[in-house]
């Protein structure tokens, strides 16, 4: 798989606190990456510098460009970022004025535009807010509109940045499984960023960051299993990675399960 992102060497510092020393990070394309860690490990700041918000003269690569300024335009087409905050990404009077803007923007008429919102509406389930005032929505409906704002644009590259967290549990489980499809069907890569753990079932790879330094990184599951590691950071384990771990340090499962009935057959066939 081609690397999409390279970070190589970054060093960054707010004022005399240093963020990053000698960061080193590669992201293939097509991968799931869940970067972890807890408050102000620099996640926030990893993705700020990512899209050219912050920036470094270390050297960041993304599908070939050098993040630069003269750069920034056609990285921003390739890469698209949620933040936690969705009040910052809305520019439109109404949600379809605010998904279609970019569309506008990029020349597309009048019938593929309507076409893509529809679509992606659909994807989403918010078709009955389309003719709303963002302001009158919900915190999770927000975040729902500013994921269907960069969907539409079908990026190679969608970065989650706790985008997902004001979304009631049932309809995330449906969001993350929607982007899964995505992920799998057009070889998309997402980087969620994020402090729940059991979002990172969900993904490929993980990387745990504390102190702007990598603590442990390697597939999602093998990651999940360094319990005392990730506890002692401050990060709460998946309810199913933690009783796993309980049940097969007392012998009774082999390795890690995350399908209940699967466990509860196991333990009692």
């Amino acid at each position: 798989m081609k690397d999409i992102i390279v970070i190589e060497d970054l060093n960054f510092s707010y004022g005399n606190h240093q963020i990053f020393k000698d960061f080193n990070l590669i992201i293939k394309e097509g991968e799931w990456l869940s970067i972890v860690g807890p408050n102000g490990s620099g996640k926030s700041t990893l993705i700020r510098l990512l899209v050219g918000l912050n920036h470094t003269d270390s050297r960041i690569v993304i599908d070939d460009l050098l993040v630069t300024k003269e750069n920034l335009m056609d990285i921003r087409q390739k890469v698209s970022v949620i933040f936690e905050n969705p009040n910052n990404q809305f520019i439109g009077a109404t949600v379809r004025d605010d998904i279609a803007f970019t569309l506008e923007n990029l020349n597309y008429n009048v019938k593929e535009i309507d076409e893509k919102i529809i679509k992606v509406a659909d994807l989403l389930n918010i078709n009955n807010i389309l003719d709303c005032e963002p302001h009158k929505l919900s915190g999770g409906e927000k975040q729902k509109v500013a994921l269907a704002s960069i969907l539409v644009l079908q990026p190679k590259v969608i970065i989650l940045d706790d985008a997902l967290a004001m979304i009631d549990p049932t309809e995330r489980e449906e969001i993350l499984k929607l982007l899964v499809k995505l992920h799998k069907d057009n070889n998309l890569t997402i980087i969620n960023v994020t402090n729940d753990l059991e979002e990172t079932l969900y993904g490929d790879r993980m990387v745990v960051i504390n102190n702007g330094e990598i603590v442990v990184e390697g597939k999602t599951l093998e990651v999940l299993t360094k319990d005392k590691i990730l506890t002692n950071i401050g990060l709460r384990m998946p309810f199913m990675i933690e009783l796993s771990l309980k049940l097969k340090f007392y012998g009774l499962i082999d390795d890690v399960m995350l399908d209940m009935d699967e466990m509860i057959d196991k333990i009692w066939p």
